[in-house]
Order: C-alpha cells, then structure tokens, then sequence
C-alpha cells in the first residue's frame, strides 16, 4: 500500500533537533506527514503520523530521553524515535519511549 510507504518514508525524516519544536506539520512525504502536537502534561513530546485527519501512527517521547550533554547520543535517541513510531505503524497502538541516557 502506497500510504504504509509514505508513513515510513516520513518517519525516516525525522531529526533531534525536530523534538524540540514547537507544535506543527514537521515532515511531509506522498499522502503523509509528521505532526509534532505539543507536549504533554509531563513534558512527553506527542508525535504523530498523520494521513489527512487520520493518524497513522502516534508516539510520546518522554522528556528524559531528550536529556543529554554528549552529540554521540544523538544517533540513538533518533534510532528509538523512529522505532516506536514504526512500531505504532505496525501495531497500530500509541507507543511510549522512556528512559534517561547515562
């Protein structure tokens, strides 16, 4: 299906620095975009898949994960966004990364 395609191509898009925006369309690609809604009451950033008013896939991405003095964690903190937002695609379930770096 052309829009699973799209929704992952969108997902592979995102970026850090992307997280700390405020709400707003943050990629597009084909029929699907990347929405940053705003951040929760506990400071989880609300991202989601969107596919015109329907959501795709949708991720809340705690405030500690963010939390980092050293660039080399950028990498993976990127890899984990983009896996629970492929995992919301695939399940179809609002997925939760939470954590803190060392």
């Amino acid at each position: 299906m052309k829009e699973r395609g799209d929704c992952q191509d969108v997902i592979a898009k995102i970026e850090v620095a992307d997280l700390g925006r405020g709400a707003g369309t943050l990629h597009t690609s084909g029929s699907a975009r990347l929405d940053l809604q705003g951040k929760t009451a506990n400071g989880s950033v609300n991202l989601q898949v969107q596919i015109g008013t329907a959501t795709a896939a949708a991720a809340l991405i705690a405030p500690t994960v963010l939390i980092t003095a050293d660039d080399s964690h950028l990498p993976g903190i990127k890899k984990g966004v983009i896996s629970v937002l492929n995992q919301s695609l695939d399940s179809g379930t609002i997925w939760n990364l939470t954590g803190t770096l060392p």
